[in-house]
């Protein structure tokens, strides 16, 4: 799943690479989703942000936390 979660935030890089802001947020994504089990020790409000950010589907946000954490 966090393998996913790192084609996204590419994907998302390469279209917000003309707006600084967007850019300098995937780019922070890129260096959280590279940190071993980041999932697991995160704050929940955290990672839902994280999956919000990386346009996870509200109603599949549950379920995919719960992949990234098990």
């Amino acid at each position: 799943m966090i393998e996913i979660l790192k084609e996204i935030n590419q994907k998302l890089l390469k279209k917000h690479k003309d707006k600084e802001e967007e850019l300098k947020k995937y780019q922070l994504i890129q260096k959280i989703l590279e940190i071993k089990d980041c999932f697991k020790t995160m704050k929940i409000e955290d990672a839902y942000a994280i999956l919000r950010d990386l346009q996870i589907p509200e109603e599949k946000l549950k379920q995919v936390y719960i992949d990234l954490i098990n």
